[in-house]
């Protein structure tokens, strides 16, 4: 059995299936677009800085430098923009998700015709 790459893996599945938008993204004004793509990014970001603030909770050092309210501050600071950061780069992906979902609802709703009552 040969080992697989964690890298030439996943480039096998982004040839496979190449990110590209959907035939309801291109019924979605530019403007609406932009801020879903703008929201699933900031909202993955915040996912993402609970997710390691959690995490520095748990695995963080016990060094005592935790009772500094200053260094707590800075580091909190540092993880929210580090999150900001990888959410807007694309991040783990969620964001993406996100934006597919919402843009087939939106075109759906703007191809429905109002029902009569």
């Amino acid at each position: 059995m040969s080992t697989v790459q964690p890298s030439s893996f996943l480039q096998s599945l982004l040839s496979a299936h190449p990110p590209s938008k959907s035939a309801s993204a291109a019924k979605i004004d530019p403007l609406t677009d932009h801020k879903l793509q703008k929201a699933a990014a900031e909202f993955e970001g915040q996912l993402l800085s609970a997710l390691w603030k959690s995490m520095k909770t748990s695995f963080g050092d016990a060094d005592g430098d935790s009772d500094d309210p200053a260094g707590q501050t800075l580091q909190d600071y540092g993880i929210d923009a580090m999150s900001q950061a990888v959410g807007k780069a694309g991040g783990l992906g969620i964001g993406r998700l996100i934006v597919k979902q919402l843009e087939a609802k939106i075109a759906r709703s703007q191809n429905e015709t109002p029902s009569k009552i």
